[in-house]
């Protein structure tokens, strides 16, 4: 990890033995060697995975927190359902610096700003508009933290391998410029300032996860999926059947292959 994470645990009177903090958290523990770590607000593979040759262990649950293990041909998962939102995912994973684990992964859903990405579609970020506040707690000084900058994925060169290898599984992925917001409820009500980035997505995360993933040195990639799209009208919460069928098709058959191909590496 990088100097930085170390100075924020360092200052952390919540806990002196991170190890302990992950198991009670998420039941992960820090002697084993996992393939992957996957991040998911909202998704557990005890739905995703359900149809898949794996083997799923429930390994901690909360009220809005959950820890599972997914064991399968040649690699083990850990696998955190967090809370929504970027202070959520700091906390939450910054615990993972504990454990002992290869490679980074978020899965979610996101909203799209463009007609062309429609419901369904895979994407992964090109950069992230730090569009949170969070993210400045990072800092050594908060006042410094500058909001809507710029956040790039900390390894080029796996996000490319990923994308590569879902173009070989036969599957579509966009990178493109996703803004990340700290409500669902109010973007609306600024979504002229938040187009003038010109970014194609819109969620809560991603600038986030990247800057986290930097801080622990790990090789990292978001993998989004859309769910909604402002601008064609797809709404969030109403879908119709057909846009319902679509949406899991891609969450429940696609994104389980990929984790497990990427898990596999």
């Amino acid at each position: 990890m990088k100097k930085r994470l170390q100075e924020i645990f360092d200052a952390d009177t919540s806990t002196d033995d991170y190890s302990a903090a992950i198991f009670v958290e998420f039941g992960l523990r820090s002697d084993k060697h996992y393939d992957l770590l996957v991040v998911a607000p909202g998704w557990t593979p005890d739905k995703l995975m359900k149809g898949f040759d794996v083997h799923i262990t429930c390994t901690a649950t909360h009220s809005y927190i959950k820890g599972y293990e997914v064991r399968g041909d040649g690699f083990l998962m850990a696998w955190i359902q967090t809370s929504p939102g970027a202070c959520s995912l700091i906390d939450e994973l910054a615990l993972c610096a504990a454990l002992n684990f290869d490679r980074l992964v978020f899965v979610g859903a996101v909203g799209s700003l463009k007609p062309d990405i429609r419901m369904g579609a895979i994407c992964t970020p090109s950069y992230s508009i730090s569009g949170n506040l969070a993210n400045g707690y990072l800092m050594e000084d908060i006042r410094e933290y500058k909001p809507f900058g710029k956040v790039y994925p900390n390894d080029p060169g796996f996000v490319s391998s990923v994308v590569d290898l879902i173009n070989e599984m036969g599957y579509e992925i966009r990178q493109e410029p996703v803004f990340c917001t700290d409500t669902v409820l109010c973007e609306y009500a600024h979504m002229d300032f938040i187009k003038s980035f010109d970014v194609s997505l819109i969620e809560m995360e991603t600038s986030t996860f990247y800057l986290m993933a930097d801080l622990m040195e790990k090789p990292a990639v978001a993998l989004l999926v859309v769910s909604d799209n402002s601008a064609t009208g797809d709404s969030l919460v109403l879908r119709t059947p057909e846009q319902k069928e679509i949406y899991n098709q891609t969450r429940y058959d696609v994104i389980p292959n990929i984790l497990i191909e990427i898990a596999s590496l």
